[in-house]
């Protein structure tokens, strides 16, 4: 496995490079396709007016803008990313809503100084971590005492069909893959709630509480079956494994994903189960 500078360095690179630039390229689209699921965080971390808000993993921003017009014009939001494009996008869609109480740090999290926050979230942001125990254990000491933490993260790929069924149809045209390492950095690093409990004890917070969160997603974000082709292939793990693939071999792996996702396609949606855990927990 690669150690922890290798992941941490790994991500640096690909989020302020090309792959930084292709997710705010595609964006509106994950946007729309995942806007169920932020409302669902939303609605779990119940912030409050005036609360001090960190955003941890922010990417575009669209969870950071969503809690900024939660906690008002007497609250305040801070998006933290290592994605200098991202970051750039989230400021644009700011000012461009006319929402003034966020600011944006490109900085990671996991060694950053913080401010003290009352309520520290994130989509999807938390499963890259290289030292996932060094990471929460930073996190909660720039917190406030008190402060309440409340993720989203994606449960097994077993679950998740949005996610399995395409990477099961182009995989059949790739060389064998490696197996997965369980609890390894990436999409399911938090999918198992033990692994999930045993992170977050260790750096200081209370044992989690874990809330099912049970949807199907609209891949093709309304746009139709090729669109959901387009954003399965140019985003995400389906990306990384067509990369540097000889043109024949991507040809056959997106016709064969098409094929396999044209049985889900109802009018202009593409819509597949989906599965994520909604975590909270508190200072121990």
């Amino acid at each position: 496995m690669a150690t922890r500078d290798e992941i941490d360095a790994d991500m640096l690179s690909f989020w302020n490079g090309k792959g930084g630039h292709t997710w705010v390229a595609r964006q509106e689209h994950t946007d729309i396709t995942l806007a169920p699921v932020t409302d669902a965080l939303v609605a779990f971390a119940a912030p409050r007016a005036g609360d001090r808000v960190a955003d941890i993993g922010c990417g575009c921003g669209v969870s950071t803008l969503d809690f900024a017009r939660a906690v008002g014009s007497s609250g305040r939001v801070t998006g933290f990313d290592i994605s200098g494009p991202m970051l750039a996008e989230g400021e644009r869609r700011a000012d461009a809503a006319g929402i003034a109480n966020v600011e944006w740090r490109q900085a990671d999290p996991a060694v950053a100084s913080l401010d003290e926050f009352d309520l520290l979230i994130s989509a999807f942001g938390v499963m890259f971590f290289g030292d996932r125990v060094a990471a929460f254990t930073n996190m909660r000491r720039g917190a406030a005492p008190t402060a309440r933490m409340a993720l989203v993260c994606w449960r097994t790929l077993a679950e998740n069909p949005w996610m399995k069924v395409p990477m099961t149809a182009v995989a059949r045209h790739l060389p064998p893959r490696p197996p997965p390492v369980p609890n390894a950095p990436g999409m399911f690093a938090f999918a198992d709630p033990a692994h999930v409990t045993e992170v977050l004890t260790a750096s200081g917070r209370a044992p989690p509480r874990f809330e099912r969160l049970d949807l199907s997603l609209d891949i093709a974000a309304g746009r139709g079956l090729e669109e959901a082709v387009i954003q399965s292939t140019e985003i995400g793990t389906v990306n990384s494994w067509l990369r540097n693939q000889p043109e024949q071999i991507v040809s056959a792996a997106v016709h064969a994903l098409r094929e396999e996702l044209r049985p889900y396609a109802e009018g202009n949606c593409v819509r597949l189960p989906a599965a994520a855990w909604l975590i909270s927990s508190a200072p121990a």
